[in-house]
């Protein structure tokens, strides 16, 4: 239902005969609000447009377009959707119609923000031109068309052209980056303060209190999305990582990152990646590859579901929305499987990250062991001989590599998730400048975890301090993943 007299058109060069043409009267426009627009709306509007740059709206982007976005967006969370599906219907409402609520049709029978027609059962002329109406019938017909939360991956502008069955299929995607902006500026944080109970004293020691409690807009998550921490867009936040390997509607491995300083309710990326999907054979990190000072995606595929028995690494792009190679998949001197652990770090201070493989069990030894490959040497040559630390083999432990005691040296933490018995994840952090054999720190969290809880380490709140970040997928009331970081 795009039409070309909603496009933003180069004017054509004058012919000296052409005889003048009538112009047609401008569609009638309504606003999207009582208050039609506001000196926020104008604000905002001030703010994106040096960023926009879709080819139907991009930089004429002006208050009442914004008060009209404001409108999509305030119904989709009326809706208790996420972030993502205001993203879709924004996209939508701008390659439609530039954000302009038109009360009379000029493309057959098309109405209102989304060009919805009365005569293809979407509403009575009166309601399509309703914002909020027209705001539910799209996505009304989004969850039909994608039922079990399908619409949260996949190619936005494939999503929007499914519900809209436009004439012209390709119009929505070259949009989405400008609907990602505005909504991203509307969306507002759902991060929360945790209330203390009144009466109960907080424990003192590493990791007892909590920082922040946020529900993300994302989830339910599974087995297949695995998460991880980095500063994506370089405002010294940590912003949370979701790669999906498989299952997902592109056919690729797909990487969404939403916003640390937004209480991860706002995303700052949705793109399917170069690679075909991946699977449990795989383990994902991310880390500043090539110096552009963009998080580049390290994938691993362990030796055991390779042809020739090796472990094989890629290095995806982080500049390109990881749609193109750094480094193409390639096989790496070391046998890896499902005893082995994967992280990327610089373990010599040569300024280029190297992969710390850590066999957790089944050891000759009965410890963890480490095999370090060398960054600078694209990973085929062994930077120490296997290091045996002093950490005990286990099954049931997660190992997570990060400078803990900011000494710009490694250290290793093995983390025993919580048992039902006192709900508290144990740390033990080993320092990397002992070669992992001394321990740095041993703690244990507040009560309250679990054991399908997803650990991660990140400096929140800027103290020095390496916090605790804990991630439950799937389970919780609000039926979207949760998590809460715990100080330091």
């Amino acid at each position: 239902m795009v039409t070309v007299a909603a496009a933003v058109l180069a004017p054509a060069a004058p012919v000296a005969a052409a005889p003048p043409v009538a112009l047609a009267a401008p569609a009638k426009i309504a606003p999207c609000g009582p208050d039609e627009v506001t000196a926020a709306d104008t604000a905002i509007a001030d703010q994106v447009r040096p960023s926009m740059n879709g080819p139907r709206l991009g930089r004429a982007i002006n208050g009442r377009g914004i008060a009209c976005a404001r409108a999509i967006v305030a119904t989709v969370q009326d809706r208790g959707l996420g972030h993502r599906a205001a993203v879709i219907a924004l996209t939508t409402a701008i390659a439609e119609s530039t954000l302009n609520n038109h009360t009379v049709a000029y493309d057959h029978d098309s109405l209102g923000l989304f060009q919805q027609r009365p005569s293809q059962g979407w509403g009575r002329p009166d309601q399509l031109i309703d914002p909020v109406f027209a705001t539910n019938a799209f996505l009304s017909s989004m969850l039909r068309k994608y039922p079990g939360d399908r619409w949260m991956s996949g190619d936005i502008g494939a999503i929007c052209q499914r519900v809209q069955g436009s004439a012209f299929p390709l119009a929505y995607a070259p949009e989405a980056h400008d609907a990602l902006l505005i909504v991203s500026r509307l969306w507002g944080t759902k991060t929360k303060e945790p209330a203390a109970a009144p009466s109960a004293a907080v424990p003192s020691g590493p990791f007892q209190k909590a920082l922040v409690v946020s529900g993300a807009e994302l989830g339910p998550l599974g087995e297949r999305h695995e998460l991880a921490l980095t500063d994506w867009n370089g405002d010294g936040k940590p912003d949370l990582t979701v790669v999906k390997g498989s299952g997902t509607v592109t056919g690729k491995t797909e990487v969404r990152i939403l916003d640390g300083a937004s209480g991860f309710a706002n995303l700052l990326l949705d793109s399917a990646t170069a690679l075909g999907p991946t699977d449990a054979t795989h383990a994902y990190a991310f880390t500043d590859w090539n110096g552009d000072k963009k998080p580049d995606l390290v994938v691993v595929q362990r030796s055991g579901a390779t042809a020739d028995g090796l472990t094989r690494v890629s290095v995806l792009d982080g500049a390109s929305s990881f749609r193109r190679f750094l480094i193409p998949a390639g096989s790496v001197p070391a046998v890896t499987g499902d005893r082995h652990q994967f992280a990327v770090a610089d373990w010599n201070g040569d300024g280029r990250p190297d992969l710390v493989i850590t066999q957790t069990s089944g050891t000759a030894s009965k410890k963890m062991e480490i095999q370090v490959l060398d960054g600078a040497a694209g990973f085929q040559r062994h930077l120490t001989p296997t290091l045996v630390t002093s950490e005990p083999e286990s099954t049931d432990r997660q190992v997570i590599v990060t400078d803990f005691d900011a000494d710009k040296r490694p250290d290793l933490a093995a983390i025993q998730k919580a048992t039902a018995a006192d709900g508290k994840t144990r740390l033990n952090v080993l320092d990397g400048a002992s070669n992992l054999q001394d321990v740095l720190l041993s703690a244990d969290t507040a009560p309250g975890a679990s054991a399908h809880l997803d650990v991660l380490v990140t400096a929140w709140n800027g103290d020095r301090k390496l916090d605790l970040m804990m991630v439950q997928k799937t389970g919780t009331p609000s039926g979207r993943a949760e998590l809460v970081v715990l100080g330091g």
